[in-house]
C-alpha cells in the first residue's frame, strides 16, 4: 500500500472509542506500531489509507506545540467512496448529520461529525 502525500492523524479524546465509531462506518484498524503503551491506530478504508486517530494527550506529548490544542479541527476532511448514495444511506444513522446530502458544482456532497467533533465530507470517488 502506497501512503498518500499528505497523512492526517486526528487527536482523539479515546482512541478506542474513535477506531469503534470508523469501524462502525466500514473502515479498518490497524495497529502503527510494536510499542503496546502507544495507542496510534491507521485507519484504512476500501483497503487504502485514509487517517490515523492518536490520543490526545499521547500526541501532545509526541508534538508539545500541540499541548493547548483542542480535541476537533477547522476545516474538514473529504471521504471518497465509490457508490455514494448506498453509503451515505448506510452511515446515516450512525452519525450525526451536520449538512444533509447537497449537491454543488455536479458534485453530491454529505457533512458529519465523529465523536471527537472532526467534520468529514462524504463525496463520491472520481479522478481529477
Amino acid at each position: 500500500m502506497k501512503p498518500p502525500a499528505i497523512s492526517p492523524c486526528l487527536g482523539v479524546s479515546d482512541t478506542q472509542a474513535a477506531v469503534d465509531f470508523y469501524e462502525k462506518l466500514g473502515f479498518t484498524a490497524l495497529p502503527a506500531g510494536n510499542d503496546p503503551d502507544d495507542d496510534l491506530r491507521i485507519l484504512l478504508f476500501e483497503g487504502e489509507f485514509a487517517l490515523m486517530v492518536y490520543r490526545d494527550e499521547h500526541l501532545r506529548g509526541w508534538l508539545p506545540v500541540l499541548k493547548d490544542t483542542p480535541v476537533g479541527a477547522f476545516g474538514m476532511f473529504y471521504l471518497a467512496v465509490d457508490d455514494f448514495d448506498s453509503y451515505v444511506e448506510r452511515i446515516r444513522p450512525l452519525v450525526t448529520v451536520q449538512k444533509d446530502v447537497m449537491e454543488h458544482q455536479g458534485q453530491k456532497l454529505f457533512y458529519f461529525t465523529d465523536p471527537n467533533g472532526y467534520v468529514i465530507a462524504v463525496t463520491q470517488k472520481q479522478t481529477w
